[in-house]
């Protein structure tokens, strides 16, 4: 490490020295609002003593304002999810919102448990193994129309990835509510994942910290920086989305200073030749024993330059050296760049080290590569960070990136068994399989062996009768309850792996995770109905046949690989990390219209959207790890298109959709309008740091802010009031009418209503925009400054002309859109071309025409008559 000092940024240290001195007055400012304002007086006159805590605050730059996230107390302990949101400018508060409690009444408990037992943990939650319990402080929390004293505890699961968010009665040990915290994506269509588990999954790693708050961050002063050491990566650098969208390529020194200001190998007080430093940690988990393992080296130079190729009879693990580092690239590339956009420290971002720039250290991203708990899938825990009666309670994050199989048909299955005897069975031509999303994975030539032993019940629903199938291989038919749940009743009667065969279908389904899918801990594959019947009949004719199962990897792909899923799963992060407390804020427990999934789409298209690409190139989303082309359909229900032809989502289809990735599918489509939209007003640029008056850098300005301002449990309604809210705030609501106009062309007008936040299929959709949007030219949606073209007549009839107010010599390009978004006309012309342009044809109504010159480009409205 260059022991060489260098100085931050004058107006980045100052900045932040501004917000910690706003900090300090904070606190008082809110108390006596809310003393004065009486929102913390209860209806019912009780005595109880009201108050509210501040849980964090965040100086926005682009805001301008002081964002302060409160939570409503009674007796001094908090009300679960009574939050509050305060704006604050100037040392005055502009803006107030709450969801706090106004009748609150105090119910008689028993004697409150310090803790509870991990035997009453595991009984409650249906675990076999707890691999740790964290507690915050208690809450109160309401049930029955009175208030109880409950703890809020973090259970993590041995077996599993899953964390559970839990709510249990202080005295009883009653759960009150509970959430898994696990953000599963499992990328995939639903039909690629029979019986697929729509729990949200997020997982912690580390254990967690108490400190007086700020001791326990890594604050290393600015003045004592280091100069990074160069360092070099091969990898798959952005925008390139994936191995199938253009090559690798060596990037040195790719970090920014202003934001990693010791680079990415150094946390300020450790430097690292591995893939490790401040932002994350890298590395293979192939056991699943969610600890750090293999991470490969840079040496003394930092070069990290390793091999990598693909292919049928490829084993990705192999490449696992490439592999690492591309996932160590792009989880810095995320951090830095949403850094630029507000994902800072004081906004609970992910450091080791927080350069004396306020919030908590100590939660860098630990990044597991080709995770050994599943196929097919990708994770990512957010954690969290909270100061809590002066108390610091924190977790780390953690992603989890997955193999995906290779596309297999009946004359190349993907080899997941073998038959060892009789000489009959071993003769047999493989057939298909299918992986399940739990139990172990069997990596590095691990196999299970046994003979075939037919189940009894035939589907394994009820527990087949205990050491019936001891070190025996369970063959279970798939028909009438969920796969976990079969394997994991195998394996209480002592099987050693299972068979699940369909009965009416020679092809095979991956078998997603269910209810049951913490406790197994067995191997199971799926089979098609000939060799499942085979297997039975043998069996049942006395005959003993001897199997393994195993895994062939050969073809398989990283998903490490793939900046989209990463960009997705880092997604996760900043979503929860930015909305309400910081964490179970989305979950889709407490709100049915869950968005966390869409957003994590968007940032990922808008991170790897190319030079050259325009709205009409559809974009389907994770093709590569699908096994897709590039220009295949990907793995939502639609490609992602302003264009209806392409993708007719509404608000409306998110009353008969399933799950949250179709849910978000729908919040992501809107917000890529959006893009669109921005990008037509003000221009693009493929580099969102490059500009910030680029469309596509305000646009995704304008969504972070939107996260920041939003409410815990948001619906689409809330989602949009509060990016129009922060355009409001951060640009004086300029853009006011762009932004209606691109929400109601997908329903979520005006009137559109969400009904009740936690049912599914009672959203309304509406597609009116405010009256002020339908003057005829509201100035919102036109660029006003800078004018160069005029287009008259307007309105027209039959044709107009777009008339050059400056000297310039480049080519004019000429577009037309109708309020849909649906190009109706382009051209290219020279500058001083009179060429009218025909409406013959046209509905009557109002089109958007895009004039773009050199640099410069304009949009006006125009009226067709």
């Amino acid at each position: 490490m260059n022991k060489k000092l260098f100085l931050w940024p004058v107006s980045v240290a100052v900045f932040f020295a501004f917000g910690k001195m706003n900090a300090q007055n904070s606190n008082e400012l809110i108390q006596k609002y809310y003393q004065k304002s009486g929102q913390l007086a209860q209806k019912n006159g009780t005595t109880n003593n009201t108050g509210v805590i501040i849980l964090n605050e965040d100086p926005s730059k682009s805001l301008g304002v002081n964002i302060v996230n409160v939570q409503q107390t009674i007796n001094g302990l908090r009300i679960y999810n009574a939050l509050g949101k305060v704006m604050i400018k100037e040392d005055k508060i502009i803006s107030e919102k709450n969801d706090f409690k106004r009748n609150v009444s105090v119910a008689s408990q028993g004697k409150s448990k310090d803790r509870f037992s991990e035997d009453l943990l595991k009984q409650k939650l249906n675990l076999d193994e707890i691999s740790k319990v964290d507690y915050l402080p208690n809450v109160y929390f309401e049930k029955n129309g009175v208030y109880v004293l409950a703890k809020e505890l973090f259970v993590t699961d041995k077996n599993s990835s899953d964390v559970w968010h839990v709510i249990a009665d202080a005295s009883t040990g009653d759960v009150l509510a509970k959430d898994n915290l696990t953000v599963d994506c499992n990328f995939t269509h639903d039909n690629h994942f029979d019986n697929e588990s729509q729990s949200h999954a997020e997982q912690h790693l580390g254990s967690e910290a108490k400190a007086e708050a700020g001791v326990g961050a890594l604050n290393k002063p600015i003045s004592s920086l280091l100069v990074p050491t160069n360092a070099s990566y091969n990898v798959f650098a952005l925008p390139v989305e994936a191995p199938t969208f253009g090559s690798r390529s060596i990037v040195s020194n790719p970090w920014d200073i202003t934001v990693s200001p010791e680079g990415w190998h150094s946390d300020g007080t450790n430097a690292y030749t591995n893939t490790r430093g401040n932002n994350v940690y890298a590395y293979s988990d192939q056991t699943n024993a969610n600890t750090p393992g293999y991470s490969p080296s840079g040496g003394a130079s930092l070069n990290f330059d390793f091999p990598f190729a693909e292919g049928r009879f490829i084993n990705p693990l192999t490449h696992r050296d490439a592999a690492i580092t591309n996932l160590f690239y792009m989880n810095n590339k995320m951090h830095d760049i949403f850094y630029k956009f507000g994902f800072t420290e004081s906004a609970r971002n992910y450091q080791t080290n927080n350069f004396a720039n306020g919030g908590m250290g100590n939660d860098a991203v630990n990044a597991e590569a080709f995770d050994g708990s599943g196929l097919n899938n990708a994770n990512f825990s957010s954690g969290y960070e909270t100061v809590i009666s002066g108390i610091t309670y924190l977790q780390a994050p953690r992603m989890q990136m997955y193999l995906w199989d290779r596309t297999q048909t009946a004359a190349d299955p993907i080899s997941r068994y073998q038959y060892n005897s009789p000489a009959t069975a071993v003769s047999r031509p493989k057939v298909m399989t299918g992986s399940a999303a739990f139990g172990p994975l069997l990596f590095d030539g691990q196999t299970v062996t046994g003979d075939l032993a037919v189940s009894v019940p035939a589907d394994a629903c009820t527990q087949p009768a205990l050491g019936s199938l001891t070190g025996k291989i369970a063959v279970v038919t798939s028909t009438t309850c969920e796969y976990s749940l079969k394997v994991l009743n195998a394996q209480k009667a002592g099987a050693v792996g299972v068979i699940v065969y369909r009965p009416s279908t020679d092809t095979p389904t991956n078998m997603g995770a269910g209810a049951s899918a913490s406790q197994v801990t067995i191997p199971s594959i799926n089979i098609g109905k000939t060799e499942g019947l085979y297997m039975v009949t043998e069996v049942g004719n006395g005959n003993m046949i001897n199997a393994t199962l195993g895994n062939d990897f050969n073809g398989f792909k990283h998903s490490s690989l793939d900046n989209g899923i990463i960009a997705h799963e880092y997604g996760h992060g900043i979503s929860n990390r930015l909305t309400g407390q910081g964490y179970s804020c989305l979950s889709a427990v407490n709100s049915a219209e869950q968005m966390g999934e869409g957003w994590s789409d968007f940032f990922a298209l808008m991170l790897t959207t190319r030079p050259g690409d325009t709205s009409a190139l559809a974009r389907g989303m994770s093709t590569y790890s699908a096994d897709q082309p590039t220009t295949g359909a990907g793995i939502r229900p639609a490609k992602y298109s302003p264009d209806f032809g392409v993708n007719s989502y509404t608000y409306g289809n998110t009353n008969t959709v399933s799950g949250s990735h179709a849910i978000g599918f729908i919040w992501a489509t809107m917000l890529w309008d959006l893009t669109w939209k921005y990008i037509e007003k003000y221009g693009y640029n493929s580099d969102v740091l490059a500009s910030a008056t680029s469309g596509n850098a305000k646009v995704l300005q304008l969504v972070v802010n939107g996260l920041k301002l939003q409410v815990c449990s948001p619906t689409f309604i809330d989602g949009r009031d509060a990016i129009l809210q922060a355009d409001a705030v951060g640009n004086a609501g300029l853009d006011k009418c762009m932004i209606w106009k691109a929400f109601a062309k997908r329903g979520l007008g005006v009137n559109a209503s969400a009904g009740v936040r936690a049912t599914a299929n009672d959203q309304v959709e509406n597609f009116e925009v405010p009256q002020e949007c339908n003057t005829v030219l509201a100035t919102q949606d036109v660029k006003g400054t800078e004018n160069k073209f005029v287009i008259f007549p307007n309105p027209t009839y039959d044709e107009f002309f777009v008339g050059n107010l400056e000297a310039s010599s480049k080519d004019v390009q000429i577009k037309m859109f109708d309020m849909s978004g649906k190009l109706v006309y382009s051209d290219a012309r020279d500058s001083q071309s009179k060429k009218g342009i025909s409406t013959k044809g046209l509905q009557k109504g109002v089109y958007m025409v895009h004039i773009k010159q050199g640099e410069k480009a304009q949009t006006e409205k125009l009226i067709v008559r």
